[in-house]
């Protein structure tokens, strides 16, 4: 029964001119060829983008600051001309000021839980925020330990130079033991901070009206960046 059909319409279209044959196609078979043009497109779509688009190596959360927006931050700027090996074309840092966990009400609420979420998953490298928000989130294990995570030299400079540390107790869920270690170091003296920013109106306002810590996140996957980003803005 197929096959009586496709040669009858075999037939028909011997009968036909070109421009006879194509509307004939169209208009019996439109409707798989709208289908397999969408498919194309979408495959064509896929691969466009992931031929273009560019890999996160660095993620930055800067938390309760007076930037109010997802920023490509002069921090950054300046950090990336310095950082050997960095493929502009493929790769992009990041600095997201878009957490306001002091906010009021259901706003506030919502910062929280995403930050808490993308803590939990990885997304966030490192963190720059006042003492009061660093402690906020100690609890959910966010930070890591500074004298661990960064070279005994640098640690030991710190220490030395006398910049500030939060401190964090950790309490074993297991077996009760605490630990206290550096989970955050004070940066306000960096010249990269003092410099503040210039919002979308141009007017320049201070990253901070206070003080304001680097924190390292323990699971990050980008641990020598965020060591290098620290050395950048401590100029040491």
């Amino acid at each position: 029964m197929i096959n009586e059909e496709i040669r009858k319409q075999t037939g028909k279209l011997k009968d036909m001119d070109m421009k006879q044959r194509l509307q004939y196609i169209w208009d019996y078979y439109k409707i798989p060829i709208i289908l397999v043009l969408v498919v194309l497109f979408a495959v064509f779509s896929f691969i466009r983008d992931k031929a273009t688009s560019k890999q996160t190596v660095f993620y930055v959360a800067m938390l309760d600051s007076n930037v109010t927006e997802t920023v490509q931050s002069t921090l950054l700027d300046g950090f990336a001309d310095t950082l050997d090996g960095f493929d502009s074309e493929h790769e992009t840092m990041m600095i997201n000021a878009d957490y306001d966990t002091g906010a009021g009400g259901q706003i506030g609420f919502t910062f929280i839980q995403k930050i808490v979420a993308e803590y939990s998953v990885g997304t966030i490298d490192a963190t720059i925020a006042p003492r009061a928000s660093i402690e906020e989130f100690a609890e959910h294990q966010a930070y890591g330990d500074l004298s661990g995570l960064l070279p005994a030299e640098m640690y030991e400079k710190l220490e030395k130079d006398g910049y500030d540390f939060i401190y964090i107790t950790y309490e074993d869920p297991v077996g009760g033991e605490k630990h206290e270690y550096p989970a955050a170091v004070d940066i306000t003296s960096s010249p990269h901070i003092q410099a503040g920013f210039t919002d979308l109106s141009g007017d320049h306002h201070p990253y901070y009206d206070t003080g304001c810590y680097y924190a390292i996140s323990p699971n990050t996957s980008h641990p020598d960046t965020c060591i290098a980003f620290l050395s950048y803005l401590l100029d040491i």
